[in-house]
């Protein structure tokens, strides 16, 4: 099942925070999580084998989106695009335990979308991933 995004949305959660530095010489926390969201987004790319750009992390609050943008699965099945996602959430829960800045989440999304030139956004697929009382992150199926 295909469901539209508003487009102005999906920019705003797009975009990322730029470094700053204090009057110290010292990054800012905003920065710091920049720094963390680019490094977890390397090692997506990484260990799905994916391109650059199509990957995203969006880190809001206790919920950690990884968009797979214009991915060669969204023509696959839920199945493939399931296997991808567990494989992403392994990398992203690796780093929810090494990094402070990640420690509130609570729920990782990987998201499947298609993005026109226009930047209209189209949602194909979307896997879920919650922590359990043990800490783990189990896929959640709804």
């Amino acid at each position: 099942m295909v469901k539209p995004v508003v487009t102005a949305l999906a920019l705003a959660l797009f975009s990322f925070a730029v470094f700053e530095v204090g009057p110290a010489g010292a990054q800012s926390a905003q920065s710091v999580a920049a720094t963390g969201l680019a490094s977890l987004q390397s090692s997506v790319i990484k260990a799905i084998g994916a391109q650059d750009k199509t990957v995203e992390i969006v880190l809001q609050g206790p919920l950690l989106t990884a968009l797979r943008v214009n991915s060669n699965l969204n023509g696959s099945s839920h199945g493939g695009r399931n296997n991808e996602a567990a494989a992403i959430a392994v990398v992203a829960s690796d780093a929810i335990g090494k990094t402070p800045d990640f420690a509130a989440v609570s729920t990782i999304k990987v998201q499947y979308i298609q993005r026109s030139a226009e930047n209209a956004i189209t949602v194909i697929d979307t896997v879920e991933f919650r922590k359990n009382s043990q800490g783990v992150f189990e896929i959640h199926l709804s």
